[in-house]
């Protein structure tokens, strides 16, 4: 693990336990990526589940999410999450939806898997548990976005429409971006069929049979740089979900142990203003 925390600090505080990059992404991103330590939740979703849609007690992960924002939110807007169905669908934010679908589930910002933002101090949130969370930051105009990247998503081009929208908007170009994915499921435990491994084709690694090892985190990278994002403003924290059940949930795990269901962590992002 020592080698996965290159440039990453290690945070507890309340007795929550999170990540972030040792600095502000492209120096006005701050980033804090939950683990599943030190929440309210009960089996099987003990214990920081943050995710109204897998069927805990609503008021647990409302009271889980509010923990979290007293450990590390002060002077934040509240934050905004998106509905998230595995599309492509991009959606800008601001001040006006501070607070949207965090104390509760609402229709607001349904079908959405990327958020965008200008408006300094305002949480993005991206909810996983396998998928790959996604940070990126245009310093140049001071953009933020956070991207749920599963597989649908990504062989959909979720990445490309949110760097689509970036540009449409604020005119942002590739090569200034920096990025930052969060823990994921690593090839070491996603196995997957040839309907999946066809989208990838530099990301796999051929298994017995038709089954091939699906590489997320080589995938998001191979479709950034294509896209123009230098290499070296891509990073990360290079965790498997799977194999580290003491601090992340995973759903192919869960799956394989026979639960129906398991949390989620998230990843917040929000641009830190200037006199921060």
């Amino acid at each position: 693990m020592a080698d996965a925390l290159t440039g990453t600090i290690r945070r507890e505080v309340g007795g929550l336990v999170w990540f972030e990059p040792a600095q502000p992404l492209g120096g006005i991103g701050r980033i804090v990526m939950t683990t599943r330590i030190g929440g309210l939740s009960r089996d099987p979703y003990d214990s920081l589940n943050l995710a109204f849609h897998v069927d805990d007690v609503q008021e647990r992960v409302r009271l889980n999410r509010l923990k979290l924002m007293s450990c590390v939110g002060r002077g934040l807007l509240d934050p905004v999450v998106g509905e998230q169905v595995h599309g492509i669908r991009v959606q800008t934010v601001g001040e006006l939806h501070a607070g949207t679908r965090w104390q509760s589930r609402e229709h607001a910002l349904a079908g959405t898997d990327a958020l965008v933002t200008v408006t300094p101090r305002l949480p993005l949130v991206t909810l996983v548990a396998d998928c790959a969370p996604v940070a990126l930051i245009d310093p140049v105009q001071e953009v933020a976005a956070v991207i749920h990247a599963g597989w649908r998503g990504l062989a959909g081009g979720i990445l490309d429409c949110t760097m689509t929208a970036l540009a449409d908007t604020w005119g942002s170009q590739p090569s200034d971006l920096v990025t930052w994915t969060g823990p994921t499921i690593g090839p070491c435990c996603y196995e997957v069929g040839p309907e999946v491994a066809e989208h990838f084709p530099s990301a796999v690694l051929p298994r017995a049979g038709d089954r091939s090892s699906l590489d997320l985190r080589c995938a998001i990278h191979y479709r950034l740089t294509a896209a123009g994002v230098q290499a070296e403003n891509a990073s990360g924290l290079d965790l498997c979900t799977s194999c580290n059940p003491e601090l992340f949930y995973s759903h192919r795990r869960a799956t394989r142990y026979g639960q129906l269901t398991t949390g989620r962590q998230a990843l917040l992002l929000w641009l830190e203003g200037h006199d921060d």
